[in-house]
């Protein structure tokens, strides 16, 4: 059983500390691929030319999926740990550390947005205030500046139910309960799109239940309970010799291989549900990027670890920075060398987002950071 050797050691500490390095960087990589995306998907209406014969539009939807797979997995892989060395959650601290984390930021975001790009209705400011943004993004009411908020409202509706399956007492029960929320999901979004076509109103259901991306989440949340559960076994696991597997060095080349494979594929081609397999692969390589001992790659380098952490700056603010780049070179910049052109917008957007990132994290996130660890039973 993996990494057995040190079961007996991690079962004795009464205060646990979690610390996966690499984690870092895939937020830093996902947070990098968000932005390159939405630098192709913006030129147009800065009136710039596209990198042409390379597709990097979908990008953004990739980074976005492994980012709600990442959430679900550390989120899940969290609870477990409380729940297994204080038996069990406390939802108090729970929900005040999601809180100070996700609110202060999220919230400035939106007042600065629609003040300085007013464009939109009063329905999406309310729907933004109440973490509906999702709901606004899906009927396209969010200001294009502050469209990232989408994906934030997902995560917070995601943190108002999910750690209430851990009121099962036994972990295979909350397996089971997972899988069986997944199953209804994904029966219910078949459903509705089959009427999609014959009424504007399911049509508009099936757009809100594809931004709320509750699925992608939970695939990471299972894929947690079982690593957990190898680690620190709790119930007997029908198929554990074949998550193994994954830990294997030839599984994790093929791993990989097919994720780079595939996301070439949908890169270039509009795959229906193509973020399920994207968050199924992620979660693998995720789980893998934890056992730094077995695993063949690593992500932990000082500068993908300083902008992991500054991710959540990163994704939020970067289109600020990105629409003042974009409108300085259509104002002062002639269209000449693309190459040229392609290295100042890139360049000047990804140095002034990290920029703008680390004065958000270090002046104004991190006072907030720090009334968040008095919340924290499990470190990270």
């Amino acid at each position: 059983m993996l990494m057995n050797k040190n079961i007996n050691e991690l079962h004795r500490e009464k205060t646990k500390k979690v610390y996966f390095p690499n984690l870092n960087g895939v937020r830093a990589l996902a947070a990098l691929m968000v932005v390159i995306a939405h630098i192709e998907l913006h030129k147009t209406i800065f009136h710039i030319r596209r990198i042409p014969d390379i597709n990097l539009l979908n990008l953004g939807k990739i980074g976005v999926t492994v980012f709600f797979s990442l959430s679900g997995f550390l989120i899940t892989y969290l609870l477990l740990e409380e729940k297994r060395t204080f038996t069990h959650i406390n939802f108090k601290g729970f929900y005040m550390r999601r809180l100070l984390r996700i609110w202060p930021l999220y919230f400035l975001v939106v007042l600065f947005g629609f003040l300085l790009y007013p464009v939109g209705s009063k329905n999406a400011i309310w729907l933004s205030v109440l973490f509906l943004p999702n709901l606004a993004f899906s009927l396209n009411l969010l200001p294009a500046i502050v469209d990232p908020i989408w994906s934030i409202g997902t995560e917070e509706q995601f943190y108002l139910f999910h750690p209430h399956f851990f009121r099962f007492k036994r972990t295979e029960h909350i397996l089971y309960a997972l899988l069986i929320f997944i199953i209804i999901i994904y029966t219910v979004e078949i459903g509705v799109g089959k009427l999609a076509s014959a009424n504007s109103i399911y049509l508009a259901f099936r757009n809100l239940m594809y931004y709320a991306r509750f699925d992608n989440m939970m695939i990471g949340a299972i894929v947690a309970i079982i690593y957990n559960n190898t680690k620190y076994p709790q119930f007997k696991f029908r198929f554990q010799k074949l998550f193994d597997t994954i830990f294997k060095k030839w599984f994790q080349i093929v791993l990989i291989i097919a994720f780079i494979i595939y996301l070439l594929f949908y890169l270039s081609y509009n795959i229906s549900h193509g973020d399920v397999l994207i968050s199924v692969m992620a979660s693998l390589l995720i789980v893998n990027l934890c056992e730094t001992g077995t695993s063949i790659y690593s992500l932990q380098h000082k500068y993908l670890d300083y902008i992991g952490q500054i991710s959540y700056g990163i994704y939020l603010l970067h289109k600020f920075c990105l629409f003042l780049v974009l409108y300085l070179v259509q104002k002062y910049l002639t269209p000449g060398n693309m190459i040229v052109e392609n290295l100042i917008i890139y360049g000047a957007t990804i140095i002034g987002v990290i920029g703008i990132a680390s004065l958000s994290y270090y002046g104004y996130e991190r006072p907030f950071l720090q009334i968040k660890k008095r919340f924290q039973k499990i470190t990270q």
